[in-house]
C-alpha cells in the first residue's frame, strides 16, 4: 500500500494515497493522517471490482452492465425507445446470471455450468436456442474484453459441443379399436347405449356436447343426422349422411335422446370393454370376471377416421367428423395402419 503523503488542496491540509491497479492510477484523499492509516486498499480493490471491470477479476454482474451499455449504444436509434432485443438480450442474461450467481467472477463460467443451466427449466428447444444463444454471446463478449474467458471458448464453430442437439420427438398416431373390437364392444353394450355406441363408431361424432345432445327427432332414419350449429363444437349445422350399417343399429324412434346419459354411457362403455370378448382374467380385480381390452382415448373417433378414410374417401370422413383442418387429418389418418379391405369389415359390423 501507498505511503500516506501530506498535500495542499485549496488552502486545507490533506492526506493523499496513490495506488496503482490494473495498470491505472487512483488516488484517495483523507482529512487527517490516522484515516489514511486506516485505510485498507485490498478491501478497496475488492469493493471497486464490484462496481468496474478488473481483468480476470471481473464479477458478473460487472460485466452485465458493461455488455448492456455496450449493446445499448451499437443500437441506439434516437428515433426508437429501447427495442425487443435490448430488452429481450437483457432479460435472458439477467436469468442466467441469476441462475449461476451474479457475484460471481466471470472467469468462473464453465461450459459445464451452460449446460447445466440450460436443462435446469422445461424450455422448448426453440426458446431454449434463444437463451443458449444469450448466454454464449455474453460470455464471448467478456472474453474480448478479456474478463477472465476465453471469447473462442463460446463460439460455436470452434467448439462444437456448446450446440444444443434436439431429442428426437416420436408421433404416435391416436389409438383405434381393432374391427373384433369394435364388434364385441357393441355387442357388450346394454340396450340402452347400443345406438348412441354405434353412431360414436361409425360416425365420429363427439360424444361430449354432440352425441350427448342429440335427438331422435334430429334424424332422418335412414337418410342423414343432423346436427344443430348451437350442438357443434364449430358453431356450424352439419348434416351427416352415415355409412349404411349404421342404420341397423339405430331404432325408428322420433322423441328423446339417442344418449340418455353421457356418465352412464361412459360408465357403459367402460364394463362392456371389460367384458369383451368372454376370456377369463384370472380373477382380476374389476374385470367382472373376463377379460376385454383397454379402450383407446377418444377410441371411436379416431376409429371412425382411420377406417373411414380408406372407405368412405378422404373428403367424406372429414366432413361427417366435422374436421376444420385437412392437415391435422391426414397427418394422424392417411397411413397404412388398416386397409381398405379392414375397413369394409370395420363398416360391415352389424347386428345378428
Amino acid at each position: 500500500m501507498g505511503k500516506p503523503t501530506k498535500v495542499n488542496v485549496r488552502g486545507k491540509t490533506r492526506w493523499v494515497i496513490n495506488i496503482r491497479k490494473d495498470g491505472k492510477r487512483y488516488r484517495k484523499f483523507f482529512d487527517t493522517f490516522p484515516d489514511a492509516k486506516k485505510f485498507d486498499e485490498y478491501e478497496w480493490a475488492h469493493e471497486k471490482a464490484k462496481k468496474e471491470p478488473a481483468g480476470d477479476k471481473t464479477i458478473l454482474s460487472v460485466a452485465r452492465d458493461e455488455y448492456l451499455k455496450a449493446y445499448d449504444k451499437e443500437n441506439y436509434n434516437k428515433f426508437k425507445k429501447k427495442q425487443k432485443g435490448y430488452l429481450t438480450t437483457e432479460e435472458r442474461v439477467n436469468k442466467f446470471l441469476r441462475w449461476f450467481g451474479e457475484n460471481r467472477l466471470v472467469s468462473e463460467v464453465t461450459e459445464k455450468d451452460y449446460h447445466e443451466y440450460l436443462e435446469s427449466s422445461k424450455w422448448a428447444f426453440k426458446t431454449k436456442q434463444g437463451y443458449a444463444s444469450a448466454v454464449r454471446i455474453f460470455m464471448a463478449w467478456c472474453g474480448k474484453q478479456k474478463y477472465g474467458t476465453n471469447k473462442n471458448d463460446w463460439y460455436i464453430k470452434d467448439n462444437e459441443s456448446l450446440k444444443l442437439v434436439q431429442k428426437k420427438v416420436f408421433f404416435k398416431l391416436p389409438g383405434i379399436l381393432q374391427v373384433e373390437e369394435a364388434k364385441s364392444l357393441l355387442r357388450a353394450m346394454p340396450d340402452k347405449y347400443k345406438p348412441a355406441m354405434a353412431i360414436a363408431l361409425f360416425t365420429g361424432i363427439r360424444p361430449e356436447g354432440e352425441l350427448s345432445l342429440l335427438k331422435y327427432s334430429d334424424i332422418q332414419f335412414g337418410e342423414r343426422i343432423g346436427l344443430k350449429a348451437e350442438i357443434t363444437k364449430t358453431g356450424y349445422e352439419r348434416w351427416i349422411v352415415p355409412p349404411p350399417n349404421l342404420w341397423k343399429w339405430l331404432p325408428k324412434r322420433t322423441t328423446g335422446l339417442v344418449m340418455p346419459s353421457y356418465s352412464g354411457f361412459n360408465q357403459a362403455r367402460r364394463r362392456a370393454s371389460r367384458r369383451a370378448y368372454g376370456r377369463k382374467n384370472n380373477g382380476r380385480r374389476g374385470g367382472g370376471g373376463v377379460e376385454g381390452f383397454n379402450y383407446p382415448a377418444n377410441g371411436a373417433r379416431h376409429s371412425f377416421a382411420s377406417y373411414g378414410y380408406w372407405h368412405l374417401g378422404f373428403e367424406t370422413a372429414l366432413d361427417i367428423m366435422g374436421h376444420m383442418s385437412s392437415e391435422t387429418f391426414l397427418k394422424n389418418y392417411k397411413n397404412n395402419r388398416v386397409d381398405t379391405k379392414l375397413s369394409k369389415s370395420y363398416f360391415s359390423i352389424t347386428p345378428k
